[in-house]
């Protein structure tokens, strides 16, 4: 009796019609449009369906799409992301882009894998030379999706990571051309110009480096401006700038001058730039002392930096730069520092690695635990 209620209940359900996917448009005015089919989500158009009718609504308009009916590989690559396990979610949403038999999902789970790839990237250059690989092929399928400028944005970041400069730098300053032109929003100048800036350092051209860390501080204020304040990524970016700038003077090893610009803004009262005043302090005074082996210079370093954790709101990057930097203090003063120093100088760096994930510090902190 059971298996003949089981078969009965299978054929029956072989004819229920297909259940539509119940995708959720995110408006920039903070409203919603719930139940709906996305089928085409472009630069030029987004279009969807709602009980069997086709509505189009302006690509300007939209925030972000949360989509229904989707594979589970797909929502599991989105709790992977979350948790910072990049490399279960590029995995994740490879499988989910097989699995779905929508287009537009397919497409964005292709980005999705692309952006985990390249977050998984940081201090790993063949890492980030594939993911760099992802993003152009992507790029070229989908060339006027509504995700476009994204996908400019980690090529961008996976050259810069993979040390492809010149090629990052074309990449970015194009995105800043057409964030500009096609009416993207400064939120895609102030990415583009941010990890422009980054580039342009880490190639050794401090002063073209400071000058786009002062734009990018710019812009980022003026999208903080059209958000109502309300973006904390872009407070990063701002905080991020004003660090940069100074950085661009420790790089010219100017430590003078760059531990009077640190100091100076120590004293801001924001407290995340007080924070990052801090910890570029600490920098400064650290990269002195080591050279000199200077003991007392390291620890005063060390106090900056502890000081910067303390007072580190969240915003930007300064706990991981000051945690990062605290383990090399240990490193430096070894034993002076006390006899578990190796253990101590580890943790730093771990906890760099595992808590500030996507960080720029991670590379470098990567790069102490190797020697």
């Amino acid at each position: 009796m059971r298996s003949l209620f089981v078969l009965c209940l299978s054929l029956c359900t072989a004819w229920l019609p297909a259940q539509e996917s119940s995708d959720t448009i995110v408006k920039v005015d903070g409203s919603s449009l719930r139940g709906v089919t996305v089928t085409v989500f472009t630069l030029t158009s987004v279009k969807v369906t709602r009980s069997k009718e086709e509505v189009e609504i302006p690509p300007h308009q939209i925030v972000d799409i949360q989509w229904g009916g989707v594979p589970e590989s797909f929502t599991s690559g989105l709790a992977a992301m979350a948790r910072n396990e990049y490399e279960l979610a590029r995995q994740q949403f490879g499988e989910a882009a097989t699995a779905s038999d929508r287009p537009v999902v397919k497409a964005e789970a292709r980005l999705l894998q692309g952006r985990a790839a390249v977050m998984a990237a940081a201090g790993d250059p063949a890492a980030a030379a594939n993911a760099s690989g992802a993003m152009r092929a992507w790029l070229s399928e989908f060339p006027d999706h509504w995700r476009v400028p994204e996908g400019m944005y980690l090529l961008g970041r996976a050259l810069r990571l993979g040390q492809v400069h010149a090629d990052a730098e074309a990449t970015l300053k194009d995105l800043d051309n057409r964030a500009g032109s096609d009416g993207w929003g400064a939120i895609w100048n102030a990415r583009a110009k941010y990890e422009l800036a980054l580039s342009l350092l880490e190639q050794g051209r401090a002063a073209d480096a400071r000058s786009s860390f002062q734009s990018a501080g710019g812009t980022a204020d003026t999208a903080l401006a059209a958000a109502g304040g309300q973006s904390a990524e872009m407070v990063a970016i701002k905080v991020n700038s004003k660090v940069g700038e100074g950085e661009s003077l420790v790089f010219e090893k100017d430590y003078v001058r760059a531990s009077d610009y640190f100091r100076t803004l120590a004293q801001n009262t924001d407290a995340s730039l007080a924070a990052a005043g801090k910890a570029g302090l600490g920098e400064a005074t650290f990269l002195v002392a080591v050279g000199a082996n200077d003991a007392a210079g390291l620890r005063t370093a060390e106090i900056a930096l502890a000081e910067a954790c303390v007072l580190d709101t969240g915003a930007g990057d300064t706990a991981a730069k000051a945690n990062y930097y605290l383990g090399r203090v240990v490193t430096a003063l070894g034993e002076r520092a006390s006899q578990d120093w190796k253990n101590r100088a580890t943790a730093y760096f771990n906890l760099v690695i595992r808590s500030y994930s996507t960080s720029r510090w991670v590379g470098p902190a990567k790069t102490e635990l190797a020697k």
